[in-house]
């Protein structure tokens, strides 16, 4: 269903997807919103790292490295799902910039020659005088943040078998896998460096030989990568989608500077919520549109890549709409809120049934009919307050309070829990808080029933 996995991990939280082009179509928007998800995972601060827990609770896998050299500190995350399907979902994500490090790739600008067609060849026409070669140029910094994230040391241990290449890196695994199963799709993506990242990776993958209907590029705020040439060359090799936020000032950074750096691929412009007021290239502010693009659209059916599978409930659950009181900077995003609480429930529990009439969730004795009639164990109200705070200036703070009754009307007991929107948008807190209410009350509805 439409609101599977997202329901569940629309908490705060880039890619490499291997699913069958017949399934692509219908999971566009599920994609994106993987996208993001998984890009604000790659970071390594604390909110990053508890993203990847939460990730890892609904089945996602995180294989990270990280390489140093002179150069660059490149990381990636290899995020790896099985889908009901049957299909493997493998996520590559890359971390936009995060240190002093980073910081220094993205001021290395002048620009390397690129091409070849091996490690060997990469490293020795990046040698080349750039004034004197007929190659493509790109971004030194990148093109070092790239080189040493996927193509530095081995990425897997050797291995002594008959036939089997050993000692090779993970951008020459995944050429030689996608090169051996050209059906299959490779998505990759990243926000800012960790979107130039991608483009360059999605290049040096097509110069291995991949083709081009095989790599789709996804990117947020990512800033131009290569010059005019590299653009002309490499924009029919691969499919790349630039989502860039009204008013994100690195997609046009190095344009600015004079380097002849040049974007290319189909650009999509998101405009920042009013509740989400920040500085429009943090990818908070990304994934905060991202959320709402999907819950927007009506379910796609199976397929979506953002499935999850449920927790048995025994007895069922019946929960009403939840009561909402929000302040005047957030009121549009009530219906938001709606579908993302009650989705998160639908996701998490079998069977789960949610209220449709916005009106009745007040009242306790419809709820309580309505979860007898529906044949439910369980009876779940619950209240979201979003409210500008008293103690602390420009922030909101929000608070979820769920409370669980039994069919005969019994309360059996409340879970409340709150945050504020300074490391979050107020929309992204309250999927947060829904997820880790849920996790408590797993207590109540799956361990006390097994």
């Amino acid at each position: 269903m439409r609101h599977i996995l997202a329901a569940v991990l629309l908490i705060l939280i880039f890619p490499l997807l291997l699913l069958p082009s017949r399934a692509l179509a219908a999971a566009d928007q599920g994609v994106e919103l993987a996208s993001s998800l998984i890009a604000m995972a790659s970071y390594s601060d604390e909110l990053s790292l508890l993203a990847r827990e939460w990730l890892a609770e609904t089945g996602w896998q995180f294989r990270s490295q990280t390489t140093s050299t002179a150069l660059a500190q490149g990381r990636y995350h290899l995020v790896t799902k099985e889908m009901s399907d049957g299909h493997r979902v493998v996520l590559l994500a890359f971390p936009g910039t995060e240190n002093a490090k980073d910081a220094k790739v993205d001021l290395r600008t002048r620009s390397v020659p690129f091409g070849g067609s091996s490690v060997e060849e990469f490293h020795a026409i990046a040698q080349q005088d750039r004034h004197a070669t007929s190659y493509p140029l790109v971004h030194k910094g990148f093109d070092d943040y790239t080189m040493t994230a996927l193509f530095y040391e081995p990425a897997y241990e050797p291995v002594d078998s008959a036939g089997d290449e050993t000692g090779k890196t993970m951008g020459e695994h995944l050429a030689q896998e996608l090169r051996a199963h050209p059906t299959e799709v490779l998505y990759l993506t990243g926000h800012s460096l960790g979107g130039a990242a991608a483009i360059l990776t999605a290049a040096r993958l097509s110069d291995m030989g991949v083709r081009p209907e095989q790599l789709r590029v996804i990117t947020f705020g990512s800033p131009a990568v290569g010059n005019a040439a590299f653009a002309r060359y490499y924009e029919k090799r691969m499919q790349l989608t630039r989502i860039v936020m009204d008013g994100d000032p690195v997609a046009a950074a190095l344009q600015s500077l004079g380097t002849r750096y040049v974007q290319f691929g189909e650009r999509v412009a998101w405009k920042q919520d009013r509740s989400s007021a920040r500085f429009e290239h943090a990818m908070v502010v990304y994934l905060d549109r991202a959320l709402r693009l999907y819950f927007s659209e009506d379910e796609v059916g199976d397929g979506d890549m953002l499935e999850s599978r449920s927790l048995a409930a025994r007895g069922g659950i019946f929960v009403a709409v939840p009561q909402l009181d929000l302040d005047p900077l957030v009121a549009g995003d009530d219906a938001a809120d709606i579908r993302i609480l009650q989705g998160a429930w639908q996701a998490r529990y079998a069977p789960c049934t949610v209220q449709s009439d916005g009106q009745r969730g007040a009242d306790m004795d419809v709820l309580i009919a309505e979860a007898r009639a529906a044949q439910c164990r369980y009876a779940v109200r619950q209240h979201v307050s979003v409210k500008r705070s008293r103690d602390e200036a420009d922030t909101v703070r929000v608070v979820l309070e769920t409370s669980v009754y039994d069919a005969q009307g019994t309360f059996i007991t409340v879970v409340s829990k709150s945050t504020t929107d300074r490391r979050m948008t107020p929309l992204e807190a309250v999927a947060y808080l829904q997820f880790a209410t849920l996790r408590d009350l797993d207590t109540v509805f799956v361990t006390q029933n097994t």
